[in-house]
């Protein structure tokens, strides 16, 4: 197994007792020399009021979001108390109930028809398609609604559907 050998650099001898004196000396200028740009530094940044200022630039932020947060609170419950969401929810689903029962009833009155009358039947065919085409974009209109509007009719929707 080999060995390995240590190098010495030129930074690694021994320092004689008025090198580490030296050193010591520049040291304590360099810590002087840095204190005071500190000091100079803080005091300027102090008199320039940027301290102040953000402060104030802060408070203004806070109070602002604050005040923002609390009318937006305001307008849903005043949204809420005026029963707007509830009442179109009720309407749209008055809506998608009338139209299932149209589209049932023209289904019933086109299954009625004798078959010695083939134009009256296309025709009350024709119609329950539109009807069917009808409720179908009824039902998507009103889903596509509750998903963006009221969670709760979202829900409500559900239970109807299935």
């Amino acid at each position: 197994m080999a060995t390995r050998r240590r190098v010495k650099h030129a930074s690694s001898k021994e320092l004689t007792p008025e090198q580490v004196a030296e050193n010591m000396k520049e040291a304590a200028r360099k810590i002087r020399m840095t204190s005071h740009a500190v000091r100079e530094s803080v005091k300027a940044f102090r008199e320039s009021g940027a301290v102040q200022e953000m402060a104030y630039a802060t408070r203004e932020a806070a109070v602002t979001a604050r005040d923002t947060t609390r009318d937006i609170r305001d307008t849903v419950k005043d949204v809420e108390k005026s029963g707007v969401v509830s009442d179109t929810a009720k309407a749209m689903d008055e809506t998608a109930t009338a139209a299932a029962e149209t589209r049932r009833a023209a289904r019933g009155t086109a299954l009625q028809l004798p078959r010695g009358a083939p134009k009256t039947e296309k025709i009350v065919k024709r119609g329950t398609r539109k009807a069917k085409r009808g409720v179908r974009t009824a039902k998507r209109q009103a889903k596509r609604t509750f998903t963006k509007k009221a969670p709760k009719a979202k829900r409500k929707l559900k239970k109807l559907v299935k």
